[in-house]
């Protein structure tokens, strides 16, 4: 699983820093960064919820704590990133997942994230273990399709339309990639694994360098930005060797 994340922060070099860690920090993708909270909201608006937001504090127009009620309403958890100690009663007072005293020390990020894939990783799991389907278009204007989630074996992207490979047969529906992971970027077992392929974790056979191979004998790369990602859902199921 990868969380997503947005940061807000009024200093584009914090901004900067912020971003260099995150990039550097397993599990957690940087979806935007903004200089205020309007935008921050404006954004996830527009493009949907994130897991996580990293929120400076002392802001003008709007600070961190002020915007904490508009922001959780798009996010699962909000981490605070500040120069100052002397808000953290405040910030938890508001629901906060996390303090942050800049400047970050890279490892009490990753253990924060570690701590935050953990919790939403279980609450996923509860979550779809009673959601057993969804319905998508189909090939038509007013026809739906319904797909189980326990059967489908990954989603392949073509030029306007997306394939749903299923242990039962192949659907057919116009949506995008981007849109389709969106949906499913709360779903536990699902990962991409590439710009045309989304894999369920279930039905991944092996791996062999940068190819997975899937239980219905095909055989799908792994493409160059997903292989960290990958690796790390990976390490998670491995049996650890004596």
């Amino acid at each position: 699983m990868e969380l997503t994340s947005i940061a807000i922060d009024d200093e584009p070099h914090a901004l900067s820093d912020i971003g260099d860690l995150l990039s550097l920090t397993p599990g957690v993708n940087l979806r935007a960064t903004f200089n205020n909270v309007s935008d921050a909201v404006t954004h996830l608006q527009e493009f949907g919820p994130v897991d996580i937001v990293f929120c400076d504090i002392s802001m003008p127009v709007t600070d961190g704590i002020e915007g904490a009620k508009m922001l959780k309403v798009y996010c699962d958890h909000l981490i605070y990133t500040t120069a100052h100690r002397n808000y953290a009663e405040e910030a938890f007072q508001e629901g906060a997942s996390g303090y942050l005293v800049k400047l970050i020390i890279h490892e009490r990020l990753i253990e924060k994230v570690e701590q935050l894939k953990e919790i939403q990783e279980k609450s996923r799991r509860e979550e779809y273990s009673e959601k057993k389907f969804a319905f998508v278009r189909g090939k038509t204007k007013h026809s739906f399709i319904r797909v189980f989630y326990q059967e489908i074996v990954y989603f392949e992207a073509l030029l306007n339309h997306i394939k749903i490979i299923t242990t039962k047969n192949t659907e057919i529906t116009y949506l995008g990639l981007k849109q389709l992971e969106r949906d499913l970027m709360r779903h536990p077992d699902f990962i991409r694994i590439g710009k045309s392929h989304m894999i369920s974790i279930n039905y991944l056979k092996k791996v062999e360098g940068y190819m997975a191979f899937m239980s219905n004998g095909e055989c799908l790369p792994i493409g160059e930005k997903y292989r960290h990602a990958f690796t790390e859902i990976l390490r998670k199921g491995m049996l650890s060797g004596g």
